[in-house]
């Protein structure tokens, strides 16, 4: 059999698990070496059919950004979920099957830690889906067609026009005179040399309005072969559009309730914060993908009236969906969205996750108390090993985050001691009913040893 036969028919198979082995997660995958050879085998016959002026250049390129993504996966930005690769994979093959002029023997998708509801393609095959995706989604049409608009892009050859265009700039003769001209400026070389650099440089996850709408359209042609319902492409980018809108973080988290115990009272002076030096008012969001200048999918209004125009789409949003597959995907993903920031020790990020889908009856009461026990556990061990700072940022004024910032500032307020105090607090609190839980129990005597 063909070496790379044979590895997309390994990873194939590690897509499928029993029930009990549901919520496995994997930072890397079991085979990483496997999968190394299968990404480069990708990367290698994508480049092979460069061809033009400039063409050494561009494969060089996309050879920079292949080495790239293989660094990321080492540094578990990804994860490797046997239930949802199986889950995501069903959708995908329906897609594959009613459109046969696609060809996706090398197409791998990854399941990105992000909380952004996004995906993403890299133009050689391999495609990103972020876990806030999966949480956001309601039904398998959304998914599926937002598979459709990726593979759009592939198809539509964007990344590489884009990177083509980018090499012809970067060797026309203006952009040599202007090099040129850069290297006798005497005073503001360096700043000059970084504004020349960012306008030359090659992001491979944001393309321009037009090829949006484009991957938009022939994705509404690719998702009308399949089984699935056409109109829920406009409520899939109503859910994109949460990025553009900057909803993230909106809930708010009551924190002088979570952390209020008869044994140990919340204390107003944990939200106080210092006065800044500084009077600053313009705002910005940390956690959207990009700028609001370049978002991944820019002016999301615009693209949802051009579908419904080309396509003759009223207002169907009311039409019922599959949820086959999406209602598995969510409950997997939002179990997975808050233990890897537990697990990458995120937190303030965990702790808002915690809460708010506690709050809203996503998660049950046993993993809420269990978890959060948890978190308060590294909490204390960070901040008594002065690591605190590495792994939670200050509140910062800049930011739109308002409820993050104040998680943040929360954490950062907290004495060695008060957080000892809270740990226990929290666990004596709810200890009876979770009395059998080992995890949970194990949290519940490393504070009672601390507080004698």
């Amino acid at each position: 059999m063909n070496r790379f036969l044979l590895v997309v028919l390994l990873i194939m198979l590690a897509s499928f698990s029993t029930k009990a082995q549901q919520y496995r997660v994997n930072y890397l995958p079991n085979d990483l070496d496997v999968l190394e050879d299968y990404l480069e085998h990708i990367n290698d016959t994508f480049i092979d059919n460069i061809e033009g002026k400039h063409s050494s250049k561009v494969k060089k390129v996309f050879k920079k950004k292949d080495e790239k993504i293989f660094r990321t996966v080492k540094d578990s930005a990804y994860s490797f979920i046997p239930a949802i690769d199986q889950k995501m994979g069903a959708i995908a093959q329906e897609i594959y099957q009613k459109n046969p002029s696609i060809n996706p023997a090398n197409y791998q998708f990854f399941i990105k830690n992000s909380i952004v509801p996004n995906a993403a393609c890299y133009g050689d095959g391999m495609f990103e889906v972020n876990l806030g995706l999966l949480t956001s989604l309601e039904y398998d049409d959304e998914l599926a067609f937002i598979l459709c608009h990726e593979i759009a892009h592939k198809l539509l050859n964007h990344s590489m026009k884009k990177v083509k265009a980018r090499v012809t700039t970067l060797n026309s003769d203006e952009t040599k005179q202007r090099i040129r001209k850069l290297k006798r400026t005497r005073y503001g070389q360096s700043r000059a040399a970084l504004l020349v650099m960012n306008e030359l440089s090659v992001d491979f996850l944001n393309h321009s309005q037009e090829a949006e709408m484009q991957a938009d359209s022939l994705g509404f042609v690719l998702l009308s072969k399949t089984k699935y319902n056409t109109s829920k492409s406009i409520s899939s980018l109503r859910k994109l559009q949460r990025e553009e809108d900057d909803l993230f973080f909106s809930y708010r988290v009551q924190l002088d309730s979570v952390f209020d115990h008869e044994s140990y009272p919340f204390q107003e002076y944990w939200l106080e914060e210092e006065q800044s030096l500084f009077d600053v008012s313009e705002k910005i969001n940390d956690f959207t993908s990009t700028s609001k200048d370049i978002k991944t999918h820019p002016e999301t209004e615009e693209r949802i009236q051009k579908i419904k125009s080309d396509f003759k789409l009223n207002s169907l949003d009311s039409i019922s969906g599959d949820t086959t597959y999406i209602k598995s995907l969510e409950e997997i993903a939002n179990f997975h969205s808050i233990q890897y920031t537990i697990d990458l020790n995120f937190l303030d990020l965990a702790i808002y996750q915690l809460i708010e889908k506690y709050d809203r009856k996503i998660i049950s009461e046993e993993y809420y108390y269990t978890k959060m026990a948890s978190v308060l556990k590294i909490l204390y061990e960070a901040r008594e090993n002065h690591h605190l700072g590495k792994y939670i940022p200050h509140k910062n004024n800049l930011s739109e985050e308002e409820h993050l910032n104040t998680i943040r500032l929360f954490l950062h307020n907290l004495e060695l001691s008060e957080i000892k105090k809270i740990g226990w607090a929290f666990c004596e609190t709810h200890q009876e009913k979770l009395a059998h839980h080992q995890d949970f129990m194990q949290t519940y005597q490393f504070f009672k040893n601390l507080n004698p």
